[in-house]
Formats: C-alpha cells, sequence, structure tokens
C-alpha cells in the first residue's frame, strides 16, 4: 500500500495477475496483457488520426477542408481557359439523369411563366379586370380626358427597346455569359470534385430559364388582375369622344390596359440580375479578407454590378415612350429583382457562402460520394477559403 500527494491509494499485489487503482472508487480488474493490447491499439490509432487529419509540416487539417482537393497543378489550372475538346469530353463524361431533369424542369418553368397566364389563369379569372373609361362631359357638351391618360402614343417597333432587343438583353445575353464563362472558366472546377464545365453551364442555363418563368408568371398575373390603363390609354385604344368608345379592336384596348406592372422592367432586372448575382459569387463575397488584392476585390465587386445598369435603361425607357406609369417601372423591377433572386438560390449557394458560385448539383453530389462539401459547407466556409481567380 502507498499514498499519493493528492491523498488517494494505490493498492498493488505483486503476485497477482492484476491490479487495483483507488482514487476515491474501485475500478474493476484488468488483464496485464489486455491493458498492453488496448494501449498500442490507442497508440496507432492516435498515429493514425494524426497522419490523416493533419500535416505535421504545415500543422493544418486536411480531410476536413477543400484543402485537402487542392492539388499544385490544380491551383495552376484556375487561370487557365479551357479547351473545346476539354470541354466536350466533361460534357459527355460527366452527364446525368438527374441533370437532364434539372434542365427540363427549369424549360417548363419558362414555358409555363411565358405562355401559362394568358391560356389558362385568364380564362379562369374570369378575363381581364376592365376599368371604366375615365371621362367627364361638361353641360356645353364637351368630353373631357384624364390628361394622365393621353399622352402620345409611340408604336411598339418605334419604342427604345423593341421586343427583339428586350429578349436579346434579358434572356439570350445571359444564356450566353454564363454558357461562355461557365463552359471556359468553370469556377474552381480542378479543386472541387466534379465541379467542371457541364455542372456549371447546366446551373447558369437553369437559373435564366427558372428566373424568367417566375418573372413572367407573377407579372402577366398581375397585368391581367390589376387592369391598369397606360399613360397613353386613349391613343392606344382609340378612344372615340362621339361613341365614348375604344375603336381600335379588342387587342389594342387589352394591351392599353395592361400597365400595371411593367413587363419589360421585370424582364430586364430578372435577366440583369441574375447576372450580377453570378459574377458576385465568383467574386466571392464570403472571403472577403483572404483575397491577394482588397482593391482589386473591391473593383471586382463594383463591374459586378454593371449589368444593372442595362436594366435601369431597359426600365426608365418605358415611362420615356409613354408606356407606363413610374409605380409600374418599380413594382415590374422588383417583380424581376425577387425572382431572379429566388431562382438563383434554387440552383446555386448563397453569394456569400465560402461555395459561392459552385452549383448545388456538385455539392450534392459530393456529399453522395461522402466527401467534406455536400451538407457541411456552411461549416467550411468559416475555416477555409478558396483560391481566387484573376
Amino acid at each position: 500500500m502507498s499514498s499519493n500527494p493528492s491523498g488517494s491509494t494505490i493498492q498493488r499485489h505483486g503476485s497477482s495477475s492484476f491490479s487495483k487503482m483507488s482514487y476515491g472508487s474501485q475500478i474493476d480488474p484488468v488483464d496485464h496483457s489486455t491493458a498492453i493490447n488496448i494501449g498500442a491499439s490507442i497508440n496507432r490509432a492516435g498515429s493514425a488520426l494524426s497522419s490523416n487529419e493533419y500535416d505535421n509540416s504545415k500543422n493544418i487539417r486536411r480531410d476536413s477542408s477543400f484543402a485537402s482537393l487542392v492539388s499544385e497543378q490544380a491551383q495552376q489550372t484556375l487561370i487557365r481557359a479551357r479547351s473545346p475538346r476539354e470541354i466536350l469530353s466533361s460534357l459527355q463524361n460527366d452527364m446525368s439523369w438527374s441533370l437532364v431533369r434539372g434542365l427540363a424542369g427549369s424549360i417548363v418553368a419558362f414555358f409555363v411563366g411565358v405562355l401559362g397566364p394568358k391560356a389558362w389563369f385568364l380564362p379562369l379569372m374570369g378575363g381581364l379586370t376592365m376599368r371604366p373609361i375615365p371621362y367627364q362631359i361638361t353641360n356645353a357638351g364637351d368630353v373631357l380626358l384624364d390628361l394622365g391618360l393621353a399622352n402620345e402614343l409611340i408604336p411598339k417597333a418605334e419604342v427604345t427597346f423593341p421586343s427583339e432587343k428586350l429578349y436579346f438583353l434579358s434572356l439570350w445575353a445571359p444564356l450566353i455569359i454564363v454558357t461562355v464563362v461557365g463552359g471556359i472558366f468553370p469556377l474552381v472546377a480542378s479543386t472541387v470534385p466534379n465541379n467542371n464545365s457541364l455542372h456549371n453551364i447546366h446551373a447558369g442555363v437553369c437559373t435564366i430559364f427558372t428566373a424568367i418563368g417566375i418573372s413572367e408568371f407573377v407579372t402577366q398575373i398581375f397585368k391581367f388582375y390589376v387592369g391598369r390603363l397606360r399613360p397613353n390609354f386613349y391613343a392606344m385604344c382609340g378612344f372615340d369622344k362621339q361613341t365614348l368608345q375604344c375603336t381600335n379592336g379588342e387587342e389594342m384596348e387589352m394591351e392599353a390596359r395592361m400597365s400595371f406592372p411593367s413587363g419589360h422592367s421585370s424582364l430586364s432586372y430578372c435577366g440583369m440580375m441574375a447576372l450580377v448575382l453570378f459574377f458576385i459569387a465568383r467574386v466571392g463575397l464570403g472571403r472577403v479578407g483572404k483575397q491577394s488584392s482588397l482593391g482589386k476585390f473591391r473593383i471586382s465587386v463594383l463591374l459586378s454590378f454593371v449589368p444593372l445598369l442595362f436594366s435601369f435603361w431597359c426600365a426608365t425607357s418605358r415611362l420615356v415612350d409613354n408606356w407606363h406609369h413610374p409605380s409600374d417601372i418599380i413594382a415590374g423591377s422588383i417583380i424581376g429583382t425577387v425572382a431572379s433572386c429566388i431562382a438563383y438560390h434554387i440552383w446555386y449557394p448563397h453569394v456569400c457562402s465560402a461555395c459561392a458560385g459552385i452549383p448545388l448539383s456538385v455539392i450534392i453530389q459530393n456529399q453522395e460520394e461522402n466527401t467534406r462539401i455536400g451538407s457541411d459547407y456552411m461549416m467550411v466556409e468559416k475555416s477555409v477559403s478558396l483560391p481566387i481567380v484573376g
């Protein structure tokens, strides 16, 4: 029997195959050989954990971060444009039915949003809301009109942004940009498994189609329900002061009654805001302070908002062309912006994430392959920064 400084006792039995240790309580006897084996196993496990979890030369975790996915060669490929052969090879090797279903769903959302309201919902609503035509007849028999609705009519073909120009700005230009940029410069494509040209093109295209589908659906539903008269209502519908009726036909009268909200504003802000989110994610707001040049980062953020200048120009042109009231333009701009934000976050993580710009399809696929990118990307962003391109 011996005592230790803390007041506890250790009881030794020289000839026994076991020992008892008492620090205020008794512990069950353990065979010496078993204890030795357990100790050796713990040592081996500790050594394996140390070698697997840490790089001793740099003292950093390896398998719990994106650092384990980065190689020196991969780092060098971040700034290299990909050749057409590499892009086609990526498309062939990585095509999956999940991507096909996602693309098909976004295209369906696009056509439902563009064609659905007029084909299906307008009849269910009982037709367009028909507000009474504002006029007043004086005692002398003169007909007074609302000056706010008596502006000059500028034909569709002569407005600042005719339909062809609008669709190029809001649909085709964003599709081309996200396809080219995502295909040739997929963000950190070589450092994150499966994040290749196919996934980047797929996510960008699906975002554009989905955003426009949502925006057009909401815009048209409000147009039919509100039935607000345009600033050029009298000229557009051909209002006759003698008969006090519109004379330019039912189609023109319906067009004259769909001022709120502005379709040009919602569509242009939808397409351009999608590009803004696309560029902002690639700049990396979630990696602020980890860039090599803070000044370059700030310039990149500012340049990311340049597309909004085109949408602002398109929206305000509707005021100049006498086709919308100011409140129509504001409402349309809000609808387009919100629709774009919703659609973007269906296909990408939020723009302030360390994984910003990486398609969710990549994160989900990596999660299924037991990588540490999927469900843990919110935790990764707190401790690991991705390499910044450019």
